[in-house]
């Protein structure tokens, strides 16, 4: 099945580049078995041909899950991979649209204000990533939006006619958060700490997972 055929899977766990070779990467793609999909993002800064090679094996082992490349959608299109994660300084949507014209790649873009979510929304955005809903680490000072900010979101995109675009939550996200942002209008997460920080990754994913089937719209 083609990925513009697929749903999107609801829960997504980040790799960064500790995960991306050896073992490390073996252990990632063992994610793909938690018997729910599972969309795994490259978002490291590593070399081309690193995370070419990364991209490749897990879009080959996925199965029903996912491979997405953030950042790089012509590594995305030569790995085979489902989809690419734009950041701000990435290409735009429209940019990467034309860019794939006739290849079966997903664009997913990441968003904080209403705004630029209704501006992917409108250039053609498959998923919006939305940050940065509660305080994490990785970036310091910030205050989460919660649940109100992913209300936010999904009612500009709504109103703006793109109510089918799925929102996806990042930033501090683990089982016990998951039902409020889906009460508030998410279709799934985005997550790293809650999976790798964890004695059991492959347990704890699976428990994110159920959490998002129990917490279903």
């Amino acid at each position: 099945m083609s990925a513009s055929s697929e749903p999107i899977p609801r829960l997504h766990i980040l790799l960064g580049a500790d995960r991306l070779s050896g073992e490390a990467l073996a252990g990632s793609a063992r994610l793909y078995g938690t018997g729910h999909p599972v969309a795994l993002h490259l978002r490291a800064r590593v070399s081309a041909a690193r995370l070419f090679r990364a991209a490749e094996r897990l879009a080959d082992a996925s199965g029903r899950g996912w491979c997405v490349v953030n950042g790089r959608p012509d590594i995305a299109l030569a790995a085979g991979a489902h989809a690419v994660q734009l950041g701000h300084a990435s290409l735009s949507v429209r940019d990467v649209r034309s860019l794939a014209a006739g290849r079966d790649l997903r664009v997913g873009a990441s968003v904080h204000e209403p705004e630029e979510a209704v501006a992917a929304a409108r250039d053609g955005a498959d998923f919006l990533v939305v940050g940065t809903m509660y305080p994490t680490p990785s970036h310091p000072g910030r205050a989460g939006r919660g649940p109100d900010g992913m209300a936010r979101v999904a009612a500009a995109v709504s109103a703006a006619g793109h109510p089918g675009v799925p929102l996806l939550a990042i930033g501090g996200v683990d089982a016990g958060r998951i039902e409020p942002l889906i009460d508030a209008g998410a279709y799934g997460v985005v997550v790293g700490r809650a999976v790798w920080e964890t004695p059991d990754p492959e347990a704890a994913a699976a428990r994110l997972a159920a959490a998002l089937a129990a917490a279903g719209r």
